[in-house]
């Protein structure tokens, strides 16, 4: 298992790198740059100025180079930095990447928003492997009836219909109609109180709604199938009815009188 797990890790890295490759050059062939969206009033020579700024200027290649080495090198020492605080290498002269629109580093801002995002999501599975896991075992075991054919329809529509909708769905209902709910996640708020809990608490409710939903529909099919795939087996054993087992317990001691 170690070895099979080494070695399709072997495999991914050189898939990885056509995969971002491929996608490099699609960006680099499109019409436009990132200083397209700057003001028409900019001079051509203060455009020239800050697409040098941006590394525009040079061949395609040694951009791709250059963002090898800030993707594998230079960013994984940020942020390993960054959660930790130790200083490697020379971080003065280490180049950081930043946001076109907070002008700020954008691993401080992964940083920042990482713990409630892994809040969120962990949330998630966790709620929608429970919710997924008796529904998908129960529409198993009875196949076809009414409960199986409610719980397929609603995994279908949760699976079908991307979160960024049901989302807005939720927030114009919970948020904008009942108002039982923020539509806006403060990610800069700190638990100190029971107070700070329950509206930490109130915040999460909707993201990790969506996503639960999401993933308890994708989970419930799998469950679903594996079982049904699962229940005839050999290994599975139904136990039989009460005046069943009575029949053939006295059936057995009648063979053994006579």
């Amino acid at each position: 298992m170690f070895t099979y797990t080494l070695r399709r890790l072997f495999f991914a890295i050189p898939t990885l790198l056509v995969i971002s490759f491929v996608i490099f050059a699609l960006l680099d062939l499109a019409p436009n740059d990132p200083t397209g969206d700057l003001p028409l009033t900019i001079p051509p020579e203060v455009r020239e100025q800050i697409k040098a700024s941006l590394g525009l200027d040079q061949p395609f290649f040694l951009r791709y180079l250059a963002w090898l080495h800030q993707f594998f090198i230079n960013e994984p020492l940020n942020i390993l930095e960054a959660l930790t605080g130790w200083h490697i290498g020379d971080d003065h002269d280490r180049v950081r990447i930043l946001s076109w629109a907070t002008r700020s580093p954008v691993v401080d801002l992964i940083v920042q928003r990482l713990p409630q995002t892994l809040w969120v999501i962990g949330l998630a599975y966790v709620f929608g492997i429970l919710i997924a896991i008796p529904i998908g075992v129960i529409s198993a075991y009875k196949q076809y009836s009414i409960f199986d054919q409610i719980g397929t329809f609603i995994s279908m529509v949760g699976y079908s219909v991307p979160t960024f909708f049901t989302g807005v769905v939720l927030i114009v209902i919970f948020s904008s109609y009942l108002q039982w709910f923020p539509s806006v996640y403060d990610t800069n708020l700190q638990v100190t109180s029971i107070s700070t809990f329950f509206d930490q608490v109130r915040q999460m409710v909707l993201p990790v709604a969506v996503l639960a939903l999401y993933n308890a529909s994708q989970i419930t099919r799998f469950v679903r199938a594996s079982m049904l795939d699962n229940l005839h087996q050999d290994y599975v054993r139904r136990p039989a009815p009460r005046a069943s087992r009575k029949r053939r317990f006295f059936s057995s001691m009648s063979c053994a009188t006579a």
